[in-house]
């Protein structure tokens, strides 16, 4: 049986709920009828608990005559409360926003990471938090504008977290440099991404070729007939002085256009490489015509354009270090976006389909 406790916070629930429907039913209140309704609201939200009262007020956060004493009674009662205010709310003291962003529990700077009004101090603190949920939420957000720090450090995540890579692209946004999101991209996306390496590779000037040793590649290959990705992943990681499971994730890409441009990368030769294809992915492995597609992506990427590529999906130092000049401030977001118009005409696209 239910105490009368139990009992009476069902029933304050109730009121809480009727009260909250009726205030919203009607296009705009008598102030008396406002301040009736902020004390009632007020009197029962402190008798609940978050989750209870979080269920039943979300209606006021959209609603434009609810009294701002609400919405930071809400905030004030933390939990689901405080998620709902700092996401929908449309009056938050600012100061509470921005200590949310810096110091806040990681569920409410998800939350705080939906609004629409966030400017570019709390964009930047959200994205410095590193957590999953929350630059997600933050990337997902098309009203958040993302400056040079912010862009930085979503990107930077963006290595390890393909579903935020995605949200990335999605964003289409010209400022964000795409090749780090590489392995999130989809096929006409990524010939878009190779296309524009290959320009700004060539436009770059001669680079002298370098061919990997013959002992890696013997090493790389006896990996890849063992079908030992951990000993590939290894060997790669070594060869590109990055992180082993970003290496890890360069293998595994289900298409196998990242291993070809890390291939391309290292110098390795294309019989090589169609050995090294034919010993991998079983789904790749088996099918003839991607074996050969991808082969002819190792030969003809420019080895600058793929060190270019694979040191922004890795984070590798060696291609890092090889890689050109940066463009000045002024050019980079036609860079970042350039990748875009090299999408090729839709002729082309068929063609490309009827090959991969």
């Amino acid at each position: 049986m239910q105490s009368d406790k139990s009992r009476g916070r069902i029933a304050d629930a109730s009121l809480l709920r009727v009260v909250v429907d009726q205030f919203v039913e009607r296009p705009a209140h008598p102030i008396g009828d406002i301040k009736q309704f902020e004390q009632l609201a007020l009197g029962l939200i402190d008798l609940l608990d978050a989750g209870s009262v979080a269920r039943v007020v979300r209606p006021l956060c959209f609603y434009a005559e609810t009294p701002r004493t609400i919405f930071a009674r809400l905030f004030e009662k933390g939990g689901a409360c405080a998620e709902l205010a700092l996401a929908f709310a449309p009056s938050l003291p600012r100061e509470h926003l921005l200590a949310t962003a810096r110091q806040g529990e990681p569920a409410l700077a998800r939350a705080l990471a939906q609004r629409t009004d966030l400017d570019r101090e709390i964009v930047d603190a959200l994205a410095q938090r590193g957590e999953t949920e929350t630059l997600r939420a933050l990337a997902a957000n098309w009203s958040a504008h993302l400056d040079t720090a912010a862009r930085r450090a979503l990107l930077l995540a963006a290595r390890d977290d393909v579903t935020l890579a995605r949200i990335l692209l999605d964003r289409d946004d010209r400022a964000i440099e795409p090749e780090a999101l590489f392995l999130a991209a989809m096929r006409l996306e990524r010939t878009g991404i190779i296309l524009n390496a290959c320009r700004r590779a060539l436009s770059s000037g001669h680079m002298e070729i370098r061919h990997a040793e013959p002992a890696f590649v013997a090493r790389l290959e006896s990996a890849a007939l063992r079908r030992d990705r951990d000993a590939m992943a290894a060997l790669l990681a070594d060869a590109l002085d990055c992180r082993k499971e970003r290496a890890r994730a360069v293998i595994s890409d289900s298409q196998g256009e990242a291993l070809a441009l890390a291939l391309a990368a290292l110098g390795v030769d294309p019989d090589a490489a169609t050995r090294l294809f034919l010993c991998a992915d079983p789904a790749i492995a088996h099918d003839v015509e991607r074996v050969r597609a991808l082969v002819a992506l190792v030969r003809s990427t420019p080895q600058r354009a793929a060190m270019q590529l694979v040191a922004a999906m890795t984070g590798a130092a060696k291609g890092e270090r090889d890689a050109p000049r940066r463009l000045n401030a002024r050019d980079e977001g036609a860079a970042a976006s350039a990748w875009r118009r090299a999408l090729p005409r839709a002729e082309t696209v068929r063609k490309f389909d009827q090959s991969a």
